[in-house]
């Protein structure tokens, strides 16, 4: 018997584990922000040191899983096959013309929200409850610095699970209808961040898994995903655009 058909992991993914592998995650994500950042924050934390911490004890699981499960998959298991089996790969010619246009368009749609928030839809904040990002004084620059590693298991650790290891799977399953599946379900998982923020979002969480059933490539999540959420803080921390 092949060794990887003895080993408890799914080669298909449909709706009730779906909701079971976006749901978990998103439930922990609502308590990370509801219970345990107001409490970092009641202590002294700065509240966005505290969403870095809270936040990271949900995306390090993420990212921990997804290279478990590859690594459980594999007969053989090497950094290099981990990678391959979660759809790791360098990015070609082709593939960068994608993720380039994919975020000419996410960026174009994500401002025609905005617009569309702030004229005919105004009371919906487009920030989380718990945390409005701003400008950083001088003596606060040390949150970059902190924010970084942050940024990185943010990216890596969701597009890892969710393209690289659960996507792959749901494919079989929902065919080429795949993407909106992913977009709702990692619309789920933001639900702790409110209407306002979802409704922002709703470019970016169907853009991604677009791109990446297209290209089969979860580097290319990765570039999309980082491309705009790094960004986006940067300029707003430093002061670049109004809040």
């Amino acid at each position: 018997m092949d060794d990887r058909q003895q080993k408890p992991v799914p080669g298909r993914i449909g709706v009730g584990l779906s909701l079971v592998l976006f749901g978990v995650p998103a439930l922990l994500l609502w308590l990370a922000t509801t219970q345990l950042l107001p409490v970092l924050v009641a202590r002294g934390w700065e509240p966005l040191l505290a969403w870095f911490a809270s936040g990271a004890l949900v995306l390090a699981p993420l990212l921990a899983a997804a290279l478990l499960g590859a690594w459980m998959a594999l007969p053989a298991p090497s950094l290099p096959a981990m990678l391959e089996h979660l759809r790791v790969r360098h990015l070609s010619g082709e593939e960068w013309r994608l993720a380039g246009l994919v975020l000419l368009f996410t960026f174009a749609a994500i401002a025609g929200l905005q617009l569309l928030n702030a004229s005919v839809w105004p009371g919906l904040p487009p920030h989380p409850s718990f945390m409005a990002v701003g400008p950083l004084e001088i003596g606060r620059y040390y949150i970059l610095a902190l924010w970084l590693p942050f940024f990185v298991l943010n990216i890596v650790g969701e597009e890892f699970w969710w393209r690289g290891f659960i996507q792959p799977r749901q494919e079989p399953v929902f065919g080429r209808s795949t993407w909106l599946v992913q977009g709702l379900l990692h619309g789920l998982f933001h639900f702790s961040f409110g209407f306002g923020v979802l409704f922002l979002l709703l470019p970016v969480v169907f853009s991604i898994p677009w791109a990446v059933q297209r290209t089969r490539n979860t580097s290319v999540g990765i570039v999309i995903h980082a491309a705009v959420n790094g960004p986006g803080f940067l300029i707003v921390t430093l002061g670049l655009m109004p809040t």
